[in-house]
């Protein structure tokens, strides 16, 4: 088993668009990130509870389960509300984007987008929850 430390972040993606999920696919795999993808809101949510990734990438406009909801869902379950959440949507309503936080996205990012901004919101959200996540050391005394 590979030691956290040395594990790559999983990043699952939630997008219906098939070319623009495959596109993130392989620029995270490129900078280093394993990478999934779900194409409905269901498929999300059952990817998240199967895979546990370190970071969810979530479109709003899904078939089957809208984003919205799949990001409720996800963030009342005691085993995935820890996992940060970006929103990646057309939606660019201060209306939407208030909705998106108040369910418990950690941001929320209007397509079209550039990667590195993605990637820097991306790392940000996974350093700060590594660091909360960290166990704390006492210095000696």
């Amino acid at each position: 088993m590979i030691p956290e430390t040395l594990r790559k972040p999983l990043i699952l993606i939630a997008e219906d668009d098939c070319d623009l999920g495959e596109l993130l696919v392989f620029s995270l795999r490129r900078r280093g990130y394993r990478a999934l993808v779900a194409t409905d809101g269901r498929a999300a949510l059952n990817a998240a509870f199967e895979h546990k990734p370190d970071l969810i990438l979530l479109d709003l406009m899904l078939p089957i389960l809208h984003g919205y909801e799949v990001c409720r869902l996800l963030k009342s379950s005691p085993a995935l509300a820890h996992i940060p959440v970006i929103i990646m949507t057309a939606l660019v309503t201060t209306e939407n984007k208030v909705k998106g936080f108040k369910l418990g996205a950690d941001d929320y990012l209007t397509k079209p987008f550039a990667m590195p901004e993605l990637i820097a919101r991306m790392n940000a959200l996974l350093t700060r929850h590594k660091r909360r996540n960290a166990p704390v050391e006492f210095a000696d005394l």
